[in-house]
């Protein structure tokens, strides 16, 4: 009686075992990059696209660059510069080039922050490009010196949050 048990749970057994290793032989190994494929797929720095995207951006230097349009931002401790408008800032340190940062009219503030120039805040927000001087007139109502440096900066951070 317990030699029934055993080739009934057995063989079922040793039936799937065999078709798994059917399948896996079927499918095969991945399949191997070259160092010149991989180096070309993931760019010259070495990180990978889909990671590169998913990562908020950390630095100005990065917010900057023209990849970073449409990715999220994390700047912490960041300076303020200058108040350009109730919604308008130049950020960055002094040896950094200045970015220009536009508050959301809903931006969500963790505490009451003053920001005046010389503060140091946490900004997160979405890094988008600069319109041209006349929309940033326009839309922002700004001076048009200043729009024409908003401009040719190529990009800037609409603020979502403000920590301290």
């Amino acid at each position: 009686m317990a030699r029934r048990a055993v080739v009934r749970l057995g063989v079922p057994a040793l039936i799937v075992a065999a078709l798994a290793v059917v399948a896996l032989w079927r499918v095969g190994p991945p399949p191997q990059q070259s160092a010149n494929a991989a180096a070309t797929s993931t760019g010259t720095t070495g990180v990978s696209p889909a990671k590169a995207i998913t990562e908020p951006v950390k630095t100005l230097a990065e917010l900057v660059a023209n990849n970073a349009v449409g990715r999220e931002a994390s700047l912490e401790h960041v300076r303020i510069r200058e108040r350009v408008g109730d919604r308008f800032y130049w950020i960055g340190s002094g040896d950094e080039r200045p970015v220009f940062a536009v508050l959301d009219p809903d931006v969500k503030r963790t505490t009451a922050t003053s920001l005046r120039a010389g503060a140091r805040v946490t900004l997160i927000g979405i890094v988008r490009p600069v319109p041209t001087a006349d929309q940033a007139q326009q839309q922002w109502h700004l001076p048009p010196p200043v729009a024409t440096v908003i401009a040719d900066s190529g990009t800037y951070l609409h603020v979502t949050e403000i920590r301290q």
